[in-house]
């Protein structure tokens, strides 16, 4: 690519046209729901206190997890986790249990950071090391031990064994099940795993479950539907606030040849932090993804080498007297910029916060001087040996600094903290960036092949070891199986820093495994598959 080509990419404007812009709050749903669900919460909460104790606490704090409301008893199922942890300390106390309730365990301790050993699996296998025929007649313990294995961590070989085979054996009775609450479960599973999902995504697909099982609470389910529906009156709020700032910014008639994708970047900000306490975080998060979006569009696919280094000396001062000098797109990116940065100052300062937006600059920094160095390799035709791509490359993803920029949202006290951990990079923010790379490279591999643009993890991955495209992203895959796996180690107990903040990272990768799924960049392309979901958690309320 010569020094003044443009390596243009044929970009689609929004999908969502006006439809957030002005969304109108019914005042009187609003309080009639909050007021419903306020009654409700104490009988939920006495019925989870009164279970205690006793081998339906597992269940019941289960379902309430999945029904998408454990956040109003976070307290309290904590203080219920540590008894019982306790109480499970020894490998045989788990001897009482079938494996629907062995498998509940674990997965429950572990998503809670608990330790539990994977051992306890091993009773369900014969002397040749392969699972008992016998518990291929439980489909829920099956699903059970499915939905449990994917909290594996590194050498845990037996849950390696159970994903694989669990995996199988549903898939064969998938579509035999006599429970079709138990059938829809299934299906949804072998879809998409509990542990890799969104959890509001997941928590409305489980709401449709749980009302088709027999031996539903009712109040309970009631209380979930409302939740559900006053959360996203919320989300439709925040999301038409932001969608205000982006038209008044008019970034999209100025240059059309730039992804719009603010609605995709603030489901983005749903599926990284979706508790109603954490507007500020997704708001600001949202505003940061956007600013991310257009710098990586002007280095990607619209400025030419000669723009980009100039653009690059700006950001290493990131001041609004460097704008000079800079081209009419270039000056927009870096003023829309340094915008969202002073915008940060001002609502943290507004929230009270202890914060240092210095992290947020250096994480910015560091993303952009990433960028600038793939245009670089596009420029010279260098295909870097795969090791240095991919440490370039899990920078230029962008998680790392919307990590930290959703972590100063979220007003915690110990703030600094958690932002010098993150840019620290760490195995869980490296785990992130890495997965969130790979993924990206597999499902935009075809269309970034199409226009000048850098070698991928694919390409390097080829070049280097010799092997066809296909042999590649198998490897690739592999490679994200052991991120989940470095992820699912840095969320046990004891932590570096508070849970609060690892979840940023864990639920950023769970976000990258839908947005990037079903071999599509749905962020670049929400009309394939991302529009679906986006309209299920944010637009389509439950029928009450």
């Amino acid at each position: 690519m010569g020094s003044q080509s443009r390596p243009l990419a044929d970009y689609s404007p929004s999908i969502w046209g006006d439809k957030f812009t002005s969304i109108p709050r019914d005042l009187e749903l609003w309080e009639a729901y909050s007021k419903e669900r306020e009654g409700l919460k104490s009988e939920v909460k006495s019925m989870l206190v009164s279970s205690a104790g006793g081998d339906k606490s597992i269940l019941i704090i289960d379902t309430i997890e999945r029904l998408g409301v454990g956040y109003h008893f976070s307290e309290c199922i904590e203080e219920m986790l540590a008894e019982m942890h306790s109480a499970h300390a020894k490998l045989e106390s788990y001897e009482k249990y079938d494996l629907f309730t062995t498998a509940l365990y674990f997965r429950i301790f572990r998503q809670h950071g608990y330790s539990v050993a994977a051992e306890i699996f091993e009773k369900y296998r014969e002397t040749d090391g392969e699972f008992s025929e016998s518990i291929t007649k439980d489909p829920a313990g099956l699903l059970s031990l499915y939905e449990a294995a994917h909290l594996r961590t590194h050498g845990e070989a037996v849950l390696d064994d159970a994903l694989a085979f669990t995996t199988s054996e549903l898939k064969s009775m998938a579509k035999s099940l006599d429970s079709v609450s138990l059938a829809r479960q299934v299906r949804r599973a072998l879809e998409q795993p509990l542990h890799k999902g969104i959890p509001r995504i997941e928590a409305k697909h489980f709401i449709y479950c749980y009302e088709e099982n027999p031996s539903k609470n009712d109040v309970l389910l009631k209380f979930a539907k409302l939740d559900y529906n006053l959360v996203q009156m919320l989300y439709k709020q925040e999301l038409s606030q932001v969608k205000r700032w982006w038209t008044a910014i008019d970034f999209d008639s100025k240059f059309p040849q730039f992804r719009c994708r603010i609605v995709e970047a603030y489901f983005w900000a749903v599926g990284t932090s979706f508790e109603p306490r954490y507007g500020l975080a997704r708001i600001m998060f949202t505003k940061m993804l956007c600013a991310l979006s257009v710098a990586d569009d002007l280095y990607d696919a619209y400025g030419t080498i000669d723009e980009l280094n100039a653009y690059t000396k700006a950001i290493e001062r990131l001041d609004f007297e460097s704008i000079d000098g800079l081209a009419d797109h270039c000056k927009l990116c870096y003023n829309t910029l340094l915008n969202v940065l002073s915008e940060y100052d001002i609502d943290l300062v507004k929230q009270g916060s202890y914060y240092d937006v210095y992290y947020l600059k250096k994480a910015f920094q560091a993303n952009m001087y990433a960028y600038h160095k793939e245009a670089i390799w596009c420029n010279e035709n260098y295909v870097p040996p795969f090791k240095e791509y991919l440490m370039n490359g899990s920078t230029s993803s962008g998680l790392c600094l919307l990590g930290v920029s959703m972590i100063l949202g979220m007003g915690h006290v110990d703030t600094t903290q958690a932002c010098n951990w993150a840019t620290s990079k760490p195995k869980a923010v490296l785990a992130t960036e890495k997965m969130g790379r790979v993924i990206n490279d597999i499902v935009g591999y075809e269309e970034e092949h199409s226009r000048p643009h850098v070698a991928t993890s694919i390409d390097c991955y080829m070049k280097e070891y010799g092997v066809s495209k296909e042999e590649a992203v198998v490897k690739l895959y592999e490679l994200i199986e052991d991120t989940w796996k470095d992820m699912n180690e840095e969320c046990l107990e004891p932590t570096a820093v508070g849970r609060q903040f690892i979840n940023v990272y864990l639920e950023s990768m769970r976000v990258c495994h839908v947005v990037y799924d079903k071999d599509s960049d749905g962020y670049t392309h929400p009309e394939e598959n991302l529009k679906h979901e986006i309209n299920f958690i944010i637009l389509d309320p439950l029928p009450m």
